[in-house]
């Protein structure tokens, strides 16, 4: 019987994805009406969690921001790229970057490489 059950479990188990730890470059990006758009670097050492279906951030060092489940959406030159919106936020993986964005101001964790 136990091992009836054991086959059970192993046979309806999901495989696990494995979140990974990435080092970032972070930069804010504020659109200032009709100026130039401002960007400041605010680190080159930011950590960003990804588990695949959703990634989590800090922008201020404290406070943790984790995507919604990210879906697969064609971008304009047809790239594919996982992407959710909550409320007035848009959350976007991109091959080496993680983008946050509303429509007036983003965060931008690039120039990311995985955290040993």
């Amino acid at each position: 019987m136990k091992s009836l059950v054991l086959s059970l479990l192993l046979a309806c188990s999901l495989p696990a994805t494995a979140a990974q730890m990435f080092k970032c470059s972070l930069t804010h990006n504020l659109d200032n009406g009709d100026s130039d758009p401002s960007v400041e670097i605010l680190s080159r050492d930011a950590a960003v969690l990804d588990t695949g279906t959703t990634f989590t951030f800090s922008t201020d060092g404290k406070n943790k921001i984790t995507s919604p489940v990210l879906h697969p959406v064609k971008s304009e030159d047809g790239e594919t790229v996982l992407a959710a919106k909550q409320n007035n936020l848009l959350f976007v993986k991109l091959k080496n970057s993680y983008v946050l964005r509303n429509e007036k101001e983003g965060y931008v964790f690039g120039e990311c490489v995985p955290d040993k």
